[in-house]
């Protein structure tokens, strides 16, 4: 399964920083069920799953992440 996440859908207050590139490293954290990425030396969370009513549980997949200016794209597989 692919998901493609692009700028727009981040959080609000990431969405600029993002197009402008100031904002790396994205990873998912189960936790929060949500994308984690570092900006200014923090991590932040910039994208919600639950918003969009998904549950990501990394019981029975594994993931790969690659990010850059069209936003964030995920290619989940069953393991």
């Amino acid at each position: 399964m692919f998901i493609h996440i692009t700028p727009d859908e981040l959080e609000d207050e990431f969405k600029n920083s993002w197009k402008a590139g100031l904002i790396t490293n994205p990873t998912i954290d189960y936790a929060t069920n949500a994308i984690h990425c570092s900006f200014m030396n923090k991590e932040v969370i910039v994208f919600k799953f639950q918003k969009y009513g998904f549950i990501n549980d990394n019981r029975q997949n594994k993931y790969f992440i690659s990010s850059g200016l069209a936003g964030i794209t995920i290619k989940i597989e069953k393991t």
